[in-house]
């Protein structure tokens, strides 16, 4: 009697057919990760650029901030990377300063609703204000 190594056609057809299924599967799963991945990134980015413009508009005085407000623009490395975000902010007078509101539109197919980061400037310190000494000590 002669022993036969190898495959049958059965076993080909059953190895096939799963290795399809496994991939059909899976590339649908792996383009849906792809785009979470590009997602990420850009709200990376949004948010990195917010931060950096929130930075340098609280440094400003009153006037120069309300002068920075009007004239924001998204850095142009940040717009190439992310076609089609929009940046707008306002300043909001509260009694502890002016509350700065900046927000970033990303396009519709990453995110729906805006990236808003709020921060607060305060202004100078009048003569007489502030920290108390004798109190601490």
């Amino acid at each position: 009697m002669m022993l036969k190594s190898g495959f049958t056609k059965l076993e080909m057809l059953v190895a096939a057919t799963l290795l399809s299924t496994l991939f059909a599967v899976a590339s649908p799963l792996f383009a849906r990760l792809n785009q979470v991945w590009h997602s990420t990134r850009w709200y990376q980015l949004a948010s990195q650029e917010l931060m950096n413009q929130m930075e340098t508009i609280t440094q400003l005085s009153h006037e120069e901030c309300t002068a920075a407000i009007e004239k924001l623009a998204i850095a142009p490395e940040i717009l190439d990377a992310i076609p089609g975000a929009e940046l707008s902010g306002k300043i909001v007078p509260s009694s502890d300063g002016d509350r700065i509101v900046l927000s970033l539109q990303l396009p519709a197919s990453v995110r729906s609703e805006p990236i808003i980061l709020v921060g607060w400037r305060h202004g100078p310190v009048m003569a007489g204000e502030g920290l108390n000494r004798e109190a601490i000590q």
